[in-house]
This record gives C-alpha cells, structure tokens and sequence, in this order.
C-alpha cells in the first residue's frame, strides 16, 4: 500500500526536523522569537525592558519601561514582508520618551538595511498632519546571527554627532524664533547598536553579558546575578510552550535555517570565486616571472634582444631594461 502525505503532513514532518536540529540540548527558545512570543503579555514586558535596558546602560542610558507597541504602517505588512521584530515607545525614570526598533539579520548587509528600516520607523511614527519637530528619538538594535572578519567584539554603537568643522568639539544647537521660543536640537539622532551573537567570548562582566550568554546558547547559568534570569529560564522553558506555540517556533527555526543556508551559500560561492581568481592571477604571474627568467638567461648568453623577443614574447623595451640592469 502506498501512503502520500498532505501538505500538512510534510509541513509536520518539516518541523520535526527542525526540532531535531535545534532542541538538542537547548532548555530555552531563541530569544530573538521570544521577544515577540513576551509581548503578547504585559507581565512579560519586564524580561525585554530588562534586555533593553542593560544594552541602553552601556551608553549611559537610564532604565526604560515599555509604554507601548508602535503601530506603524511597517508593523502591518505581511509576515513575509515584515522587517522587525518588535518596535516599541519606551520611557526612562526621567520621563524621556524613545522608539526601539528590534529585529534580526543573517545577511551581511544589515548597516544598509539598519539605515533604511530605522528611516522608515521615524516616517511611520509621526502622521501627516504632525510638526517634524515631534520626532522621537529612535534606538536600532540588530541581533546578528553571523560574524564578518571586519567584526572583532560581540557589540558595535553607532550614532551621529554634529561638531564644529574647526575644532571637532561637539555640540547642542539651540534656535531662537521671534517669538523668543527656544529649540533644542540634543541627541534626537538615531543610534544603533549592533550584536553579533556568535562572537560572544563567554566571559561574564557586567549584566549585558549575561544577556549576550543566553542568546547565544538558549540557556542561563545558576551564578547569573541579573535580576531577570529567573524569569528568562522559567517564561523562555521551550517544554511550557502551548502545542501551537511550539509549532510556530519549529517553523520558524526551519526558516532561520534556510537563511543561514543561504548565507553560508553564498559565503562559500565567494571564497571558491576568489580562490580560482587568485589561482588564475597566480599562474599568470608565474608565467611572467618564468618569462623574465628566461630572457635573463638568454641575455647572459649575449643573444640579441629580437631573438630573444621570439622566445619568450616579451617587448624589446622590456628586455633593453633588463640589459640596463644587468
């Protein structure tokens, strides 16, 4: 008796496969998923503030709450299209207001998709009828699930700085308009953050790299002092997943997996081209060089300049300069 399996069913046997890969001596879902998979409860809010907020820390940054989940017209296209994983209005103890827009790569052109995304968000944010002045300012942050030979640490800060041309001393605008109204134009450009996974080191420091451990390895270690550990190994635990929860994330392990396929594809495409190209470029060289050899050879055996032009094909002007040099 022949079986054939539904579409369904192979979309199951597709999962299981996936399971198979990634739950081996993984306690934890990936964080990158459970951001989302945290934002759908509010009670989970604190576990991606604290995330958040100890990356924040780095740059001297105060502790932020979330106020809410942005809607921008981003946020609503197809799940196929969507660019990030979560972008969220949070607010410090200071009551300054800030968008943090989250997602994930595994392309190494993400500084460009950075910029445009992060470009996107600020339009999005404000309607049309908004002054511009009301922009927010806007946190990027990119989990990166490879490493580049440029990157040597595990996280990388970016931002945008207007100085004088002089001096190169930095500084805050302040405008005046007639009615004696000040703006302060301070820190309202967007700052990025980028962090590759893989490069973590394992060497514990501060809170942040406690953080960086357990994205990299789906686990937290019983000496972590992060007061949001706890709750990351209890809410994060892949076996207190609902069934369709459970599914969503195989699924979508299946598709990270085809991503880095791609990516390593593509990565091995271009060491082979540029193996061949050195190789190419290596036997040419050797045979300029041999060529060279040869005349110096034959001009030690005081053979005229044209005859030895037929024997190896270099230019008479070629071989007159090496009858200089020798």
């Amino acid at each position: 008796m022949c079986l054939f399996l539904t579409p369904q069913a192979e979309k199951r046997k597709d999962i299981t496969t996936a399971q198979r890969m990634f739950m081996q001596e993984k306690t934890l879902i990936s964080f990158d998923f459970a951001i989302k998979y945290l934002l759908r409860n509010k009670g989970d809010y604190d576990i991606v503030e604290g995330f958040i907020s100890a990356l924040l820390a780095m740059e001297g940054y105060k502790p932020v709450k979330i106020n809410a989940l942005l809607e921008s017209e981003s946020n609503r296209e197809s799940a196929d299209l969507k660019r990030s994983i979560a972008d969220l209005v949070v607010q410090d103890e200071d009551d300054n207001k800030y968008i943090v827009e989250i997602e994930r790569s595994f392309t190494p052109n993400f500084m460009h998709k950075a910029c445009f995304n992060t470009s996107r968000l600020v339009v999005d944010s404000i309607s049309g009828n908004q002054d511009y002045t009301t922009i927010k300012k806007v946190f990027h942050i990119s989990l990166l699930y490879f490493a580049t030979q440029e990157m040597k640490k595990p996280i990388y800060h970016g931002k945008t700085i207007i100085h004088e041309v002089d001096t190169a001393h930095p500084v805050n605008v302040r405008i005046a308009n007639q009615g004696l109204v000040m703006f302060e134009h301070k820190n309202v450009f967007p700052e990025y953050f980028f962090i590759s996974i893989p490069l973590f080191d394992e060497v514990i420091h501060q809170e942040i790299d406690e953080w960086l451990y357990m994205m990299k390895h789906s686990q937290v270690r019983e000496d972590f002092k992060s007061p949001y550990m706890k709750k990351v190994k209890e809410r994060l635990a892949v076996l207190k997943m609902s069934e369709a929860d459970r599914t969503a994330y195989y699924q979508y392990l299946k598709e990270a997996v085809h991503s880095q396929d791609v990516l390593t594809a593509a990565t091995e495409k271009g060491k082979a081209e540029g193996f061949e190209k050195g190789r190419a470029e290596g036997i040419e060289k050797g045979k300029a060089e041999e060529k060279i050899e040869i005349a110096k050879a034959l001009l030690k055996q005081e053979l005229s300049p044209e005859n030895i032009q037929q024997a190896t094909g270099l230019s008479i002007e070629q071989i007159k300069g090496m009858m200089e040099k020798l």
